[in-house]
């Protein structure tokens, strides 16, 4: 059979699998790599004389592998590990107790989906270092390079734990550097003028945010009744499993470091948030159409994607542009920032972001401030 369509890189989306493209000043030259052997046979310049190729050897050897698997029995092909790995290993890992989040369960299942259509026909056995090296090769940026190279390494120590294999080839492999953040910070003149284009519960949002030092992961998921005893109790979905530093009791009374809604304390942010709709979310709208979402518990509430969508909308309409413009995540550098303006100590913000190293604080507060020369007098 044919081999599901791959996901490539910009103009060669639409090539079979085991067939490549590259460029040779103005043209294009395809050439099919042996799934078994690894060669690779030139094919021309020819696109659709190619593709056909492709599919058809393709299908020939496909449909030998089937035939040696029946005959040999037991398959060893590293799809049936993978299918394996990502249906039942992955939603029963636990990180400190908790099991992993369906974010990052959909995440690591889609990334295995991209490794079983490359490397899927192989036997697990027989993968080479060559044949990752040349797979982590074809992801388009450093990040998405790493991302799969790691999750490839906790794949191949699950099967070196089961005796399968004996080698951690994905750990040879150099991780690629990443390039510098490309992220302009937010001010608060820029903050002040979004926040009068934004809607009501993107208004809500900012102001949360920027007041709870909180993610925005936190903030779509801040409920009425996390109040208790004057205190709001947050457990941080992202770093929980690094223990108690997630688990945050944050005083009601807690006074703003600014809000454009004139609240004095967090508690009247949290407050200005209930309305007419009854939903357990702070931060809530009635929605044009009911839809199910894996992102929301509640039909009303908020995901993070129509967080980040509103805050976009309503920087573009206040004019705030360029090659990077900041995007919601930066109302934590900002409110680190006016924090500290007030007084608070490296030590009182690391606690309320949920850091477990001053160093991830001081990275966000970085490019806030000018630091002045002192001239000898």
């Amino acid at each position: 059979m044919t081999p599901p369509p791959r996901p490539r890189k910009k103009g060669s989306k639409d090539l079979p699998a085991n067939l490549y493209a590259s460029k040779s000043g103005k043209d294009t030259y395809y050439a099919y790599k042996n799934p078994k052997t690894g060669d690779k046979t030139g094919m021309g310049k020819d696109r659709l004389e190619a593709i056909n190729a492709a599919i058809q050897l393709n299908a020939q050897l496909m449909q030998e592998q089937d035939l040696i698997s029946r005959v040999l029995g037991a398959s060893n092909r590293f799809k049936d590990f993978l299918d394996t790995y990502r249906d039942e290993v992955i939603p029963a890992r636990r990180v400190n107790g908790f099991p992993l989040s369906d974010v990052t369960i959909h995440e690591q299942g889609r990334v295995i989906g991209h490794i079983i259509t490359e490397l899927g026909h192989l036997d697990i056995t027989k993968v080479t270092q060559k044949d990752i090296a040349e797979y982590l090769a074809m992801q388009s940026t450093a990040e998405t390079y790493n991302k799969h190279r790691s999750l490839l390494i906790t794949i191949f120590k699950q099967a070196i734990s089961e005796g399968i294999i004996e080698a951690n080839l994905p750990e040879r492999i150099l991780k690629r550097d990443l390039g510098q953040t490309l992220r302009s910070r937010l001010s608060l003149e820029q903050y002040k003028l979004i926040y009068q284009y934004a809607s009501p519960v993107i208004q809500n949002a900012m102001e949360l945010s920027l007041n709870a030092l909180q993610r925005r992961a936190d903030i779509q998921s801040w409920r009425f009744d996390c109040e208790k005893d004057d205190f709001f109790y947050i457990i941080q979905s992202k770093t929980r499993k690094h223990g108690k530093a997630a688990y945050l009791r944050i005083p009601v009374d807690l006074p703003v470091t600014h809000s454009e809604a004139k609240h004095k304390t967090l508690g009247d942010i949290v407050k200005a948030c209930r309305d007419s709709n009854v939903c357990p979310f702070v931060i809530h709208q009635q929605p044009k159409k009911r839809r199910p979402s894996k992102e929301k518990e509640h039909s009303m509430q908020l995901s993070g994607k129509e967080i980040s969508n509103g805050f976009t909308q309503a920087r573009k309409k206040a004019g705030i542009e360029g090659d990077h413009p900041p995007t919601f995540h930066e109302l934590l550098g900002l409110g680190e920032y006016l924090r500290e303006q007030q007084g608070w100590s490296i030590k009182q913000l690391q606690t309320l972001r949920g850091h477990t190293s001053e160093k991830m604080t001081l990275k966000y507060l970085e490019g806030h401030s000018w630091t002045t020369v002192e001239m000898v007098k």
